[in-house]
């Protein structure tokens, strides 16, 4: 009987912690490291769509994410006055599934850290690798403590700002700023909304996004060119200017911007994107997640992806053939699924920036109106494809 494969994975965010599940059920001995000293994330919440909850599903995670989150049927689009364009379902409840359900990221993360626990997976804090070399029988790793482990494979699921990328692939993949930015603040959900209301601004929009009757969470997103730097103790009041300025002052969402006013979790992120094309892969060395395909949020699928990559993974791992052959079959398989939707997000963006003057607003509001459901419909069936 061969010995189970023993597998390092750096990086304790959403896709390193699923797949760290996806690859303990197939038998592997699974280590996660990080640099930080506890699992934490940046932002506030986040939405799995038909792909991502099928994927959940496949590692055991599904009951425990439905129970957690908040299924959300779907988006009305609005113009800056409140008056409602437009509403688009997530799909349909494809094997009786929720087209998509909306949650907290930390909520997630502390889920997917006891799943990987429970299912055997064990964890190093506060370490990176130091060195890395590798021979056609194993890699050998030394961590910043100066210990060292042999593995059958790494994997860097190390996200933007990739160590195992940098190392391994080069620099020649760093990550390229697309001329967007999100503000991110957690606020109470006064308005009880049950789905998610997108208000399309001048040169941009805000999303209100429910987690529960309690709580719902707001992203800004605008064109901004360069990376300003913003002193911490405004970031609230500079989000608040920034969503009026987007609304004209409007009354529609006036009770929310306020809120903002007082939120203390206010987060600013500036867009970049990765793509690594193919392969992910350096002998024993591969990399996945945002740390290959960084993209934009516009289908709400970035934290799908990651958590995809992870599955498939194991599924050609859990095969009788070679590591190689498992990694040149994943990449046949994600390769141009994950390319699909980077592209389609980067497109979404770049629409929704272009309504600054007042002629190109309208025209915004007309596309929302009428073609955006269209649209939708597309990245639905896109995203319902086989993996």
């Amino acid at each position: 009987m061969a010995e189970p494969l023993k597998i390092l994975i750096v990086g304790a965010g959403i896709g390193g912690l699923t797949t760290a599940s996806a690859l303990a059920r197939i038998g592997a001995r699974v280590e996660v490291i990080d640099d930080k000293p506890e699992i934490s994330v940046a932002g506030v919440g986040f939405g799995l769509r038909i792909n991502g909850l099928r994927a959940v599903r496949e590692i055991g995670m599904l009951e425990d994410v439905l129970a957690m989150g908040h299924p959300a049927p779907g988006i009305d689009n609005y113009d800056s006055e409140g008056n409602l364009l437009s509403t688009m379902s997530y799909g349909t409840q494809d094997e009786g599934l929720p087209g998509c359900v909306t949650m907290s990221r930390v909520a997630f993360l502390e889920l997917a850290t006891q799943h990987a626990l429970d299912n055997g997976c064990t964890f190093r804090m506060s370490t990176t690798v130091s060195a890395l070399t590798q021979d056609d029988d194993m890699a050998l790793v030394t961590f910043s403590s100066g210990d060292q482990e042999e593995y059958d494979l790494v994997l860097g699921f190390d996200g933007l700002n990739s160590q195992i990328r940098r190392d391994y692939f080069g620099e020649k993949h760093a990550p390229r700023p697309v001329g967007g930015v999100a503000w991110r603040a957690g606020l109470p959900n006064r308005r009880k909304i049950m789905q998610p209301i997108i208000c399309q601004g001048h040169g941009g929009k805000i999303m209100l996004t429910p987690l529960s009757e309690d709580l719902m969470y707001m992203v800004l997103t605008v064109a901004e060119e360069g990376r300003p730097r913003y002193d911490a103790n405004k970031m609230a009041e500079i989000m608040h200017d920034r969503a009026v300025a987007l609304t004209g002052g409007a009354e529609f969402l006036a009770d929310a911007l306020e809120d903002v006013r007082h939120a203390e979790n206010v987060a600013y992120t500036p867009y970049s994107t990765v793509w690594v094309p193919y392969p992910w892969f350096r002998g024993r060395v591969m990399i996945m997640g945002d740390a290959a395909h960084t993209m934009t949020p516009y289908l709400g699928s970035g934290a799908a992806m990651s958590i995809e990559d992870g599955v498939v993974l194991a599924q050609e791992l859990a095969k009788d053939q070679s590591l190689l052959d498992a990694q040149l079959n994943v990449m046949k398989r994600r390769l141009p699924r994950v390319r699909a939707v980077l592209d389609r997000s980067i497109e979404s963006m770049l629409e929704e920036f272009d309504s600054v003057t007042p002629e190109a607003y309208r025209a915004r509001i007309e596309h929302l109106r009428h073609d955006e459901p269209i649209a939708n419909e597309y990245a639905n069936r896109l995203l319902r494809m086989p993996y």
